[in-house]
């Protein structure tokens, strides 16, 4: 019943979000204004939330257990999350992501150090191309 009523505000949210974005100018496919990102988003989350409603409804017969929530995981995400911001602006932003990507995929259990540390650096050198050099964002 939780799920549902969570969907419902979801839904709900997600409509007035794009009701807000329907004042904005779409553009077209080919040179889209200010609303045409907003609009697709609202509409992504509208669909979102009917197909969890369909899917919620499915599951109800099916009993779920719950386990106990472990906070530990959260907690150091968090505090790397604040580790990340305060030297983001010392390291600069290719070290800063990369070891922050490191700490990432080690508190996710990501197994060994080989694949972490590839995933870490590809990511980091992909958003620095991405950013920095195709679309010539400032970067710390």
């Amino acid at each position: 019943m939780a799920e549902r009523i969570v969907t419902l505000c979801f839904l709900l949210g997600s409509s007035i979000y794009l009701f807000g974005a329907q004042q904005l100018t779409f553009g077209t496919i080919d040179s889209p204004k200010s609303g045409f990102l907003p609009n697709l988003a609202g509409l992504a989350g509208i669909v979102l939330a009917i197909v969890l409603l369909i899917v919620n409804r499915q599951c109800l017969s099916k009993p779920v257990k719950q386990d106990m929530v472990d906070w530990t995981k959260f907690i150091f995400v968090i505090i790397g999350l604040i580790v990340y911001i305060t030297v983001l602006n010392i390291i600069g932003y290719l070290a800063a992501a990369f070891i922050f990507l490191l700490y990432l995929f080690k508190v996710a259990d990501t197994g060994g150090w080989l694949v972490p540390v590839a995933m870490a650096g590809s990511c980091s050198v992909i958003f620095y191309l991405v950013f920095g050099y195709y679309l010539a964002v400032t970067l710390p």
